[in-house]
């Protein structure tokens, strides 16, 4: 195996009135500009920023490249290489699950995160805590120079049909075609640790 080394960045309604038959219709135009609400609101950032998103703050503390991801119970080997992503959410509006997670490379592939050796998935937040989590995902080198990250409260799943109208994160991971091959080949196992409580807030902070 490869890889390794930790890395790591209106115009308003137009009324058209015709007489037709001695009768009025009327037609209501919808400018184009107002199909936007339909997507996604993206805010952008790098890792170690923190993202307001309205319903909850999130900080990318942590990216790295590994062949291997172990728990205390479990390991699990890449097919391809592992883009392990530590994190950090807190719910600002209520108790809030967030199941949105993935990495997007430059061709528009997305990859899903594993929930092998403590990575997690989906992340269950309470109001004024933060929580922190691991993602792990399992991608090919083909995906590292140029990939994204997006986290988010909906889904991912079906053309991200769950996050209309909602606030997502995007993070340019900002790994080069030549980074990508320094990362493939070098290696490394990284030690996963259970959600839980961010060490200098051990218990939680109200806010």
């Amino acid at each position: 195996m490869r890889h390794g080394r930790r890395r790591i960045t209106w115009k308003g309604t137009v009324l058209v009135v015709g007489a037709v038959a001695a009768a009025c219709t009327l037609v209501t135009y919808v400018p184009q500009d107002m199909l936007v609400v339909e997507t996604p609101f993206v805010v952008e950032g790098a890792v170690g920023e923190t993202l307001d998103l309205t319903y909850a703050e999130l900080t990318v503390t942590e990216v790295r490249i590994a062949d291997t991801v172990t728990s205390f119970s479990e390991a699990a080997v890449a097919g391809g290489t592992f883009v392990v992503v530590d994190a950090t959410w807190r719910a600002t509006q209520g108790a809030t699950i967030f199941s949105g997670a993935e990495i997007t490379d430059a061709e528009g592939r997305r990859f899903w995160p594993t929930n092998q050796a403590d990575c997690e998935s989906v992340v269950n937040a309470q109001p004024g805590y933060s929580w922190r989590v691991t993602y792990c995902f399992d991608v090919p080198k083909a995906a590292l120079a140029g990939a994204t990250l997006r986290l988010a409260r909906g889904d991912q799943k079906e053309e991200h049909a769950g996050q209309r109208r909602d606030a997502v994160a995007v993070i340019d991971l900002g790994i080069s075609r030549e980074e990508a091959d320094t990362l493939w080949e070098a290696t490394e196992t990284v030690t996963t640790e259970a959600p839980g409580y961010p060490a200098a807030t051990t218990g939680g902070t109200e806010g």
